[in-house]
C-alpha cells in the first residue's frame, strides 16, 4: 500500500536555489516568448512558400503532435536518467530546430524545423520544473509554479510585441533566427554552471515499448483531433487515427500497471488533489491556446490591424496574467489552490461574456479589447498556474517529473483542443467576429465548469515549510 507522509529538509535552503531560478527561468523565457510566433507569422509563412492554409496548419500540426507524444516520454526519462541532462538537451534541440526554421527553403523543411523545436520543449518544460521544485521547500510549490508561470506570462507578452515588429520590419525568418545566438549562449550557461545529476542507480530495465506506444497513441490522438474538422469525423483517417490512439494507449495504461519503471506511473491518479488538478488543466488552462488564437485573427482578419500593432493588443493579456501567477502562487500556498482557482475561473468567464455581447465588426481596440484582455489577463493569472500547482503538491520529489508531465498533458490537450475548436469556428463562421464571439461563449462556459470542479479541491494546506513528501510502500 503506498502513502505519503512529509519528512524534514535536509539542510537549510541557501542561495543556489535562486540562481538555479534565474538559469531555468532565462530557458523558459526562450521558449515561451516563442509561443505566439507562428500564430504572428502564420500568414507571411504561407505568402512566402505560396502555400495554402492546410499546408501551413501543419506547422502547428506537427509542433502539437511531437509535442504532445513526446511529453510525458520526457518526463520520465528526466526522473530516469537526470533532470539536468534532458534540461540541457531540450535547449540544444530547440535552438536547432529554431535554425532549420529560420533557413528553410521550403514549406517541408520549415515543418520539420517546427518538429525538432517540439522535440526541444518538452525536453526542457518537463525537466525545468522538477529542477526547480526538487530544491525548493513543497510549501513552496505553488510559488515556485506561479513564479515560472510569471516568466512564461512575461515572455509571451513581448512575443507578440516583438515578433510582430520582425515580421514587419525583417521578415518572420528573423524572429526564429535570433533564437540560435540566444539558445546557444544559454546552452553555455547550463552546460558550465548547472550540476548533473547522475542517473537512477538500481532501476529497473525501461519499458521502451511503453514509451514508443504512448508516443505513436499521443500522436494519433492529436492528429485526430486537429483534422476532423479538414477529414470530417466519419471519414477512414480519422476513425482510424482515433481507434489506433485508443489501441496503443489502452496498452500503455495496462502495461503500466505490472511494469516495475512504467512510463505511466498511475498511483499518482489516486490522490484527489493530482486527479482534479489534472482535470482542471485540461478543462479551465486547456482554454488559453484556443482563445489566444481567436484574438490573434480577429484583430488581424477581423479588425485589419497590422502584425504589429495586433501583437502589441494582445500582448496586454500575458502581461498582467504573467506577474499575477506569481501572486496567485503565494496565494495558493497560504489559502489552498481552491481559492485562486475559482475566482479565476469566474473572471475568465466574466470576460469572455462581455467579449461575446459587445464584439461587432467595428475596430474597438481600446473601449473593448483592452479592457476585457485586462481582466482576461487577470483571470489567467488566477487560475491557470494554480491548477497544475493543484495538481503537484503532493507529489513525492522522485516522481516530480512524471508527474509534472501527466499534468502538463492535461493542459497540453486541452490547449490542442480548444485550438481546434477555434480554427474550426473561425474558419467557417461568414467573418472572422462572428467565429469569434462563439469561441468566446464556449470559454465562457467551459470555465465556469471549472470554477465547479475547482470547488471539490481540498483547501488544506501542504506540508509546513521544512519539510518534504515522501512515499513510502
Amino acid at each position: 500500500m503506498t502513502s505519503t507522509r512529509p519528512v524534514p529538509i535536509r539542510g537549510p535552503i541557501t542561495e543556489r536555489p535562486v540562481r538555479l531560478f534565474a538559469l531555468v527561468g532565462g530557458a523558459t523565457l526562450l521558449t515561451s516568448i516563442n509561443f505566439s510566433l507562428m500564430f504572428i507569422a502564420y500568414g507571411h509563412i504561407a505568402q512566402t512558400f505560396h502555400a495554402d492554409a492546410t499546408t501551413v496548419s501543419w506547422a502547428l500540426t506537427g509542433f502539437s503532435i511531437t509535442a504532445a507524444a513526446l511529453l510525458v516520454p520526457a518526463g520520465w526519462m528526466a526522473d530516469r536518467f537526470g533532470r539536468e541532462r534532458i534540461f540541457a538537451s531540450g535547449i540544444g534541440f530547440f535552438t536547432v530546430g529554431s535554425g532549420i526554421v529560420a533557413w528553410s527553403p521550403s514549406i517541408g523543411l520549415l515543418i520539420f524545423g517546427r518538429v525538432v523545436q517540439a522535440v526541444g520543449l518538452v525536453f526542457e518544460t518537463s525537466s525545468s520544473l522538477p529542477i526547480l521544485l526538487d530544491v525548493f521547500p513543497v510549501s513552496q510549490r505553488a510559488t515556485i509554479v506561479g513564479s515560472l508561470g510569471a516568466t512564461g506570462g512575461v515572455a509571451a507578452a513581448l512575443g507578440p510585441v516583438v515578433g510582430g515588429a520582425l515580421v514587419d520590419a525583417y521578415g518572420w525568418r528573423t524572429t526564429f533566427a535570433l533564437n540560435v545566438p540566444i539558445g546557444a549562449l544559454l546552452g553555455v550557461f547550463v552546460m558550465t554552471r548547472l550540476p548533473m545529476s547522475p542517473p537512477r542507480r538500481g532501476a529497473p530495465p525501461p519499458d521502451l515499448f511503453g514509451v514508443g506506444a504512448l508516443a505513436l497513441g499521443m500522436g494519433s490522438l492529436v492528429l485526430a483531433i486537429t483534422h476532423v474538422s479538414v477529414w470530417g469525423l466519419a471519414d477512414a483517417r480519422t476513425l482510424l487515427a482515433g481507434i489506433a490512439a485508443l489501441a496503443l494507449i489502452s496498452a500503455v495504461v495496462a502495461r503500466s500497471r505490472t511494469h516495475p519503471d512504467p512510463v505511466l506511473y498511475l498511483p499518482l491518479f489516486r490522490d484527489r488533489s493530482y486527479r482534479r488538478g489534472v482535470v482542471l488543466n485540461v478543462v479551465v488552462a486547456g482554454t488559453f491556446a484556443g482563445t489566444f488564437f481567436a484574438f490573434i485573427r480577429l484583430l488581424t482578419d477581423g479588425w485589419g490591424l497590422s502584425t504589429f500593432h495586433a501583437g502589441l493588443a494582445v500582448a496586454v493579456v500575458p502581461l498582467f496574467g504573467g506577474p499575477l501567477s506569481f501572486v496567485a502562487g503565494r496565494l495558493a500556498d497560504r489559502y489552498g489552490p481552491r481559492r485562486v482557482i475559482v475566482p479565476g475561473s469566474l473572471i475568465i468567464a466574466l470576460a469572455g461574456l462581455i467579449f461575446s455581447v459587445f464584439v461587432s465588426d467595428h475596430e474597438n481596440v481600446l473601449g473593448l479589447f483592452l479592457p476585457i484582455g485586462v481582466l482576461y489577463g487577470i483571470g489567467v493569472g488566477f487560475a491557470h498556474a494554480a491548477c497544475n500547482s493543484a495538481a503537484l503538491r503532493t507529489v513525492s520529489n522522485d516522481r516530480l517529473g512524471i508527474g509534472g508531465a501527466m499534468s502538463r498533458m492535461g493542459m497540453d490537450m486541452g490547449g490542442i483542443i480548444s485550438v481546434a475548436v477555434a480554427v474550426a469556428l473561425v474558419s467557417s463562421a461568414a467573418h472572422p467576429v462572428a467565429g469569434v464571439r462563439v469561441v468566446t461563449i464556449g470559454l465562457s462556459i467551459v470555465c465556469l465548469i471549472g470554477a465547479a470542479l475547482a470547488l471539490r479541491l481540498d483547501v488544506g494546506l501542504p506540508p509546513q515549510a521544512g519539510y518534504e513528501l515522501v512515499t513510502e510502500v
